[in-house]
């Protein structure tokens, strides 16, 4: 269930419920976030009344005034709750983009009790996700952190909590707002730092040419051959697979010549999408991205990085280092191999 509420994506989702629009700065995702309806621009608080007129004690409506002139009750809390104002909301955009994350997604979630904010802070076609998100109903902390996936419904929320949350900042509201607002900028500051390591291995990888024969080595280890004494059919599928990644490294969005880096974009792309770009499907009809794989996706994700960094461990790409790396145990072929089967039985 995407529960989706309201706003705008940088590109299309498999719910189709959003608009779809550029970010290229801070201003333009604020300004997309609320005039789409998604982002309040303003938060008031009034007293609570039981039907019959009395004044509830202890508890306090949350209401949102929203660019359209709608008034929304967004959440039910105590007196002491201390709400993410939207300028508090808007200081947090800013500063991660002034740090160098770029706007991806501005929507809010279940009936807009919930606001998202999602950042791409990774290198050109290898991107780690920077995320805000924080609740008016008291369901969630205000949460900021890094994760490898697209958040774009309340499902992919939750997968990037369950298999990232662990390192993202959660504050609570009971804290003060300035305490809230420094723990969370300090955050953003990691997570551009994460994705600047990612943006220096893709050069790196994009500097690094290979020749004919390397390039086969290191296609090899992102997408191993099937043992000698594999059934026909797992031949057939890791066949098929091989020749899928090979045509996604022809599109012209992952090419770098005759660079690492362009077999690095075909893994990657291969993890979501089919060679055409169409979206990998699952049993449950879901395409990958937005399904319950996400666990298995991050891992994919990471054997693919944990290849390209063995293989640059020197520098170069030389014959014999080359050779050492495919058949170093930072690369476990057999269980990238694995992981790719997994993943392919659910479609």
């Amino acid at each position: 269930m995407h529960e989706w509420s309201a706003g705008v994506l940088n590109a299309s989702s498999w719910h189709g419920l959003e608009t779809i629009g550029v970010m290229p700065h801070a201003a333009a995702m604020i300004r997309a976030g609320e005039r789409s309806g998604a982002w309040p621009i303003a938060l008031e608080r009034e007293r609570m009344r039981t039907e019959g007129g009395f004044p509830v004690p202890g508890r306090r409506a949350i209401v949102g005034l929203y660019w359209s002139g709608e008034r929304r009750v967004v959440g039910d809390v105590s007196t002491d709750y201390r709400n993410t104002t939207p300028d508090a909301w808007r200081g947090l955009i800013e500063a991660a983009c002034l740090a160098g994350a770029k706007p991806t997604g501005a929507f809010a979630l279940r009936d807009h009790t919930r606001v998202v904010a999602t950042f791409d802070v990774g290198g050109n076609g290898i991107r780690t996700k920077l995320i805000f998100a924080d609740a008016f109903d008291t369901s969630m902390a205000l949460t900021v952190g890094t994760t490898s996936v697209r958040v774009v419904c309340a499902n992919t929320l939750a997968m990037s909590m369950r298999g990232d949350g662990a390192g993202m900042a959660k504050i609570r509201h009971t804290a003060s707002l300035e305490t809230r607002v420094n723990a969370l900028k300090a955050t953003i500051g990691d997570a551009i730092a994460t994705g600047e390591k990612v943006r220096t291995l893709y050069q790196r990888a994009t500097d690094t040419k290979l020749n004919r024969a390397q390039a086969a080595q290191v296609f090899d280890a992102l997408f191993p051959e099937a043992p000698e004494d594999a059934p026909q059919a797992t031949k057939t599928r890791v066949a098929n697979v091989r020749a899928e990644a090979q045509r996604a490294a022809g599109r012209p969005e992952n090419s770098e010549g005759g660079s690492l880096a362009t077999l690095w974009n075909a893994a990657t792309w291969m993890v979501d999408r089919q060679a055409d770009g169409s979206p990998r499907m699952t049993r449950g009809g879901d395409n990958r991205l937005e399904s319950m794989l996400m666990g298995a996706r991050a891992k994919r994700v990471e054997d693919i990085q944990s290849v390209i960094e063995v293989i640059l461990r020197d520098g170069t790409v030389q014959p014999m280092a080359l050779h050492e790396a495919l058949e170093s145990k930072a690369i476990d072929g057999e269980r990238i191999l694995a992981d790719i089967l997994d993943a392919g039985d659910a479609e």
